[in-house]
């Protein structure tokens, strides 16, 4: 058997260790999401059926009541209680038997109010409570003894209450019914494929919160005439718990989304604090319902509202988390504004007819929405600019209702020029700030396409390849000012791209340059968008247009320069040709020698082909062999490389004529006995050395002729360095420094340079 161990060394002694063998329990496979969500599925069927149940359980006289004025009034009538005329006043209804006026229920128009949370006092609601309590006692009954008043006569039907029939439940039920199950439904999905998120399960909570606050509300705000108080009763705890656990749940999410601001188990204070305020309501501890239940859901939402500061100030410096809490806030006004938005109007300033509470849960589903694309942060790139114009344009709505509230409620303004003075003002003030906001907030490049077409074309009619990669790099930068920008030789598709959320764009290859990628925009405060991947697409079609232009243009221009060329040579350099020959003296000889090879060297570069490492050399070697041959000076050519590839015509001409003036220069002034030429190639580039024992001189001394100084000029092009030295042994040495990366960008420029 063998034990696994290991040696150690501690305070200078040798000490063995033995590894016991550990059991690590096997895991389970993970379920599939499709199982999570069917489970989600079933909770929200199980929560929509128990709903449908409690709404069918009570009595039905086949009635469609409302308020009217302090009574209630029939609005529509089927079924048990068919006889009774619509429009008619409901004024009672007793048990059967009971003489006139005895044991009679007067109905009020507070019984039909929909949400008992707006009453001030507890004691209301108790009583409100108890008179559902005897409403539903009667109504339960075989037999139910009906008065009403219909065009100035009372009259009384015995009625027999019947099961409710789905069909009799009324829209707003259904709605709630749809709302709950499609947030819970929604919140559930992003935790499913998130589990491991806190902000998702969190989110996930509050969707299986929904219906908990929301269908009980459907049954008591879906009644006909009443419900068991009792029942009644459990069914407001039962709303009130719901929603206070969902704004926990929800002020939670900011707390762990998108950065966690302090450790999971923390989490559950909220919960447990929150559970404790509504006990305090539900046992009647709150002073008021106003305390034990606004209260506690203000105190929520200011908490969220709260955390969300703080994330934001967390996320400085990252564009995709302050998209996702972009979308979270925006949410939060939409859901919100909206429904306050609504109130305003229909309460206060009488713009709308009232609005019932259950359709206000609708707004949830703006929450939810919102919150679901910033949790999955899906193409939050493109959402980002929707989501300053929709909080521009709420932003907007709000103006206009508090200014017109604030007419009718300071100035006693009536409602019609209340809204026109608001919109005058509105207009004039608001809207022209919204424009600078949206400027300051979008940060979206100023620059038009039409005034990028000078620095397109001036890119693609750059001298050489690394200026013109510099100057399209220049011009990425100065549109979208990105944090990191470099080449991406890997992206091979022929369109811009948004990737990572947004927080990069990659740039097709385009004008003969390389893709390159561009990595948080406007120095990390936004994301990128299609609008910016159609943007830079068009300026790539237009660099493409410019480079096939600049392409055409040179088309042309290197065939008339062959054609001077050929010209060139069969002119001029037959008649140098002849000079050569018909020389009547030595230095005439020379002179016309030197100006062929001027000649060729410039016929080369007008050829603009690419020319071999081997093939320059054995040129510059054969050129000053015979010049040093015929001043009687011994030649030391040293090239111990033989590189492969080509040297670009440009170059070599460049090299060769530095070459030749420098050799000129030594014959002449020197008077040398050996010239020394050496030829390098190193990281630099290449490196060439004339050296000559010729009568020792100083360079600092020099006095530059036309020679040394065109031949300096020609060098300096190309980021070329001339430089000239006395070394220890006497001996005169000029270098020459070209680095190759100089190269022109296209042989027909080099001619033309």
């Amino acid at each position: 058997m063998t034990i696994p161990c290991s040696r150690g060394v501690v305070d200078g002694r040798e000490n063995l260790y033995i590894h016991r063998p550990t059991m690590t329990a096997p895991r389970s496979a993970p379920r599939p999401p499709s199982r999570w969500l069917f489970a989600a599925f079933a909770y929200a069927l199980v929560t929509a059926a128990v709903t449908m149940g409690l709404s069918l359980q009570t009595p039905w006289l086949g009635l469609r009541l409302a308020p009217w004025k302090e009574g209630v009034r029939v609005e529509a009538s089927q079924g048990p209680a068919a006889a009774i005329p619509v429009g008619a006043r409901l004024l009672g209804l007793r048990t059967e038997g009971a003489g006139p006026g005895a044991a009679e229920i007067a109905l009020r128009a507070e019984d039909l109010i929909e949400e008992p949370d707006v009453m001030s006092t507890y004691a209301q609601i108790d009583g409100f409570f108890a008179r559902q309590e005897q409403i539903a006692s009667v109504l339960a009954q075989p037999q139910v003894q009906l008065r009403w008043e219909a065009n100035g006569p009372v009259s009384e039907a015995l009625v027999a209450p019947q099961d409710r029939p789905i069909s009799s439940l009324p829209l707003l039920f259904w709605f709630q019914l749809v709302v709950s199950i499609t947030g819970c439904l929604i919140a559930c999905w992003v935790w499913v494929l998130r589990p491991h998120d806190w902000g998702a399960r969190m989110f996930g909570i509050t969707g299986l919160l929904f219906p908990v606050f929301v269908m009980p509300a459907a049954v008591y705000s879906g009644r006909e005439l009443a419900v068991s108080g009792d029942l009644f009763f459990a069914l407001n705890a039962l709303n009130h718990w719901g929603s206070i656990m969902f704004g926990a749940a929800f002020g939670a999410i900011f707390l762990v989304h998108p950065r966690p601001l302090v450790r999971p188990v923390h989490m559950a204070w909220p919960f447990v604090v929150f559970n404790l305020w509504w006990l305090s309501d539900v046992l009647r501890l709150a002073p008021s319902p106003a305390v034990g239940m606004q209260l506690s859901v203000i105190t929520e939402m200011l908490l969220a509202m709260g955390f969300a500061a703080v994330q934001w100030r967390q996320s400085r410096g990252n564009p995709l988390d302050r998209a996702s809490l972009r979308w979270f806030i925006l949410s939060l006004m939409v859901g919100s504004g909206l429904f306050i938005l609504l109130i305003i109007t229909t309460a206060m300033l009488g713009w709308l007819p009232p609005m019932p509470q259950g359709y206000a849960f609708g707004f949830f589903l703006f929450i939810y929405v919102g919150i679901a694309l910033g949790l999955r942060r899906y193409r939050l790139f493109e959402l980002d600019e929707w989501a300053f114009r929709m909080l521009l344009w709420l932003g907007g709505a709000l103006a206009v209702v508090a200014v017109d509230a604030l007419l009718i409620l300071a100035l006693d303004w009536s409602a019609g020029p209340a809204i026109g003075a608001s919109l005058w003002i509105c207009g004039a003030l608001y809207f022209p700030a919204r424009q600078w906001l949206w400027q300051q907030l979008a940060h979206r490049p100023g620059m038009q396409l039409h005034e990028l077409m000078p620095d397109v074309v001036r890119i693609a009619f750059q001298p050489s390849r690394r200026a013109q990669e510099d100057a399209w790099q220049d011009l990425l930068r100065r549109i979208h000012d990105p944090l990191h920008l470099e080449a991406d030789p890997g992206f091979d598709q022929p369109h811009a791209q948004v990737q990572d959320g947004g927080l990069a764009l990659l740039v097709p290859a385009c004008g003969g340059l390389p893709a390159h990628r561009l990595s948080y925009p406007s120095r990390g405060q936004r994301l990128f968008s299609t609008k910016d991947a159609t943007f830079i697409g068009a300026l790539c079609q237009l660099l493409n247009e410019a480079e096939s232009s600049r392409d055409a243009q040179e088309r042309g221009a290197r065939e008339e320069r062959k054609r001077i060329a050929r010209d060139m040579h069969d002119d001029v350099g037959a008649r140098l040709l002849m000079l050569i020959h018909r020389a009547q003296s030595p230095e005439l000889t020379e002179l016309a020698r030197a100006a062929m090879n001027d000649l060729r060297t410039a016929l080369n570069v007008m050829d603009a082909h690419a020319i071999p490492w081997a093939d320059a050399m054995a040129d510059w070697r054969a050129e000053a062999t015979e010049r040093c041959d015929a001043a009687g000076v011994t030649l030391a050519w040293g090239a111990p490389q033989q590189p492969a590839g080509e040297l670009a015509s440009r170059q070599k001409s460049v090299i060769e004529r530095a070459l030749r003036e420098s050799l000129t220069n030594a014959l002449k002034h020197g008077q040398p006995r050996q010239v020394e030429i050496s030829v390098a190639l190193d990281a630099d580039g290449l490196i060439v050395r004339i050296r000559n024992d010729g009568a020792p001189t100083h360079p600092e001394q020099w006095v530059e002729g036309r020679g040394l100084r065109g031949m300096r000029h020609r060098l300096e092009e190309y980021g070329a360095r001339l430089d000239a030295s006395t070394l220890p042994d006497g001996r005169t040495e000029v270098s020459l420094r070209l680095p190759l990366a100089q190269e022109p960008r296209t042989a027909t420029q080099e001619a033309s340079s």
